[in-house]
């Protein structure tokens, strides 16, 4: 179905709007659900329709799914309703003025798009018996296979229409072993652009041969270790403890530890974290945000220095500032300033070597708990469920249970001695292994 959002911007302000804009989303979504088998299928197509008005300065923000006439007519009237009720907002200047877009790769995979059950079952029975590769009695408890594209067009009283589209598929499976009165569990997952470059056979094994190993896992005891963290928890860690912290709309409500420090070497220098806007293999860049602002690769900490926070129109224009393009939103929210794909910028070491040259460590491979943790003092709090002891050198054993209690910019200045080269790429993240001396670690 083809919208006339000029007709919508049109119709707003002949009803006496000041400024409107339109943010349209179409998702289609194909997931397969599974245990030991595929268990079923689902598919979904759904269409969004956000409208923001403002009359003077206040401002209103309406969604609507029903994308008829008279749907559109109706969201529009509340819209506007909202907005003539509410008190005006003194920080507002204007929506973004400058409507245009970033040219970047292709972020669209035609086969994704239309991917049928059938397809992804090929790539799920793949990883249900990658499982039992990995260990004979490993057998998958839950995980899914889906692929998704998503559509977004928007255009303001100032331009557009812009429209971009883009796909991922993903999968994920958790595994489980028992014998001998002992279970072991482990769950690895893999997110690509098309469902044909999901590596289901590798994580798979992965999840049945770990699952096995983490049969025999103890507690540890309560003490000061080296700490390696897997890239992949490296990667859970950012988006809840840097990501906050780096919005402009935190910091301007005292709600970031980074407020007031531009300039400053917060961090080591081993430590410098991008926001990719326009890189197309970092799955979350974009050619526009969702405000239709050209977006841009950001350097938010080089080498250990704060060089700046991410901004959208309205948090950008309130210090007289250009936006960083980071406005995110869905349809039925105002937009706040988010990382597109946010980078800890991989060195050179491997992982080989930083359990080589570990004399009292642990290795985390797999932590829950840490979106518990605390942006606004930087205080994380993460449990360890699959880890490695590490003595000279060596794996010893797998161990479970422990706590990480620290405060994250205390490791990553004072306490930070490597940073891995082993990239993993997630949707919005992606991050190397880092290791870190003398952390205290309450065991279990």
């Amino acid at each position: 179905m083809i919208m006339d959002l000029e007709k919508i911007i049109k119709r707003a302000i002949s009803l006496g709007v000041s400024e409107v804009e339109v943010y349209l989303a179409r998702v289609s979504e194909t997931t397969l659900t599974l245990s030991d088998v595929i268990e079923a299928s689902k598919s979904t197509k759904l269409s969004s329709l956000g409208l923001r008005v403002t009359i003077n300065k206040s401002v209103a923000v309406v969604g609507t799914q029903d994308l008829s006439n008279e749907g559109i007519e109706k969201t529009l009237n509340s819209a506007i309703s909202i907005a003539r009720v509410s008190s005006p907002d003194p920080g507002w200047v204007s929506m973004n003025k400058n409507v245009s877009q970033t040219q970047l790769g292709n972020l669209f995979d035609k086969d994704t798009a239309y991917a049928t059950p059938e397809d992804l079952g090929q790539v799920a029975t793949e990883l249900l018996d990658s499982v039992r590769e990995g260990y004979r009695n490993a057998r998958p408890v839950r995980g899914a296979v889906s692929a998704r594209s998503v559509e977004i067009t928007y255009m303001n009283c100032y331009g557009g229409p812009l429209t971009r589209t883009e796909t991922t598929s993903s999968l994920y499976v958790y595994a489980r072993v028992d014998e001998g009165g002992k279970t072991g569990t482990y769950s690895e997952h893999d997110v690509q652009r098309s469902f044909k470059k999901l590596k289901a056979r590798v994580v798979g094994f992965e999840a049945g041969s770990k699952a096995r190993e983490f049969l025999d896992a103890g507690g540890l005891p309560s003490g000061t270790y080296e700490l390696i963290l897997l890239n992949r928890v490296v990667s859970s860690i950012l988006p809840v403890m840097i990501a906050p912290a780096i919005s402009a709309l935190n910091v301007q409500q005292g709600r970031s530890p980074l407020s007031g420090k531009l300039g400053e070497e917060l961090v080591s220098e081993f430590v410098s974290i991008v926001d990719l806007g326009t890189s197309p293999e970092a799955l979350g860049s974009k050619p526009f945000d969702d405000e239709g602002h050209p977006t841009r690769d950001t350097v938010i900490f080089e080498k250990g220095v704060l060089k700046t926070y991410l901004y959208d129109t309205y948090t950008a224009l309130k210090e007289g500032k250009k936006s960083t393009g980071n406005a995110s939103r869905t349809f039925s929210t105002v937009p706040t300033p988010q990382p597109h794909h946010l980078r800890l910028m991989p060195r050179e070491a491997l992982l080989d070597e930083l359990i080589g040259e570990t004399k009292k460590g642990i290795l985390v491979m797999d932590t829950i708990g840490e979106w518990l943790s605390n942006p606004v003092s930087g205080h994380l709090n993460a449990t360890i469920t699959h880890a490695y002891l590490i003595r000279e050198g060596r794996i010893i054993k797998p161990i479970k249970g422990a706590v990480i209690t620290a405060n994250i910019y205390e490791l990553l200045k004072h306490r930070i001695e490597a940073v891995g080269k082993d990239l993993r790429i997630e949707y919005g993240v992606s991050a190397p292994s880092l290791k870190f001396r003398e952390v205290k670690i309450a065991g279990a």
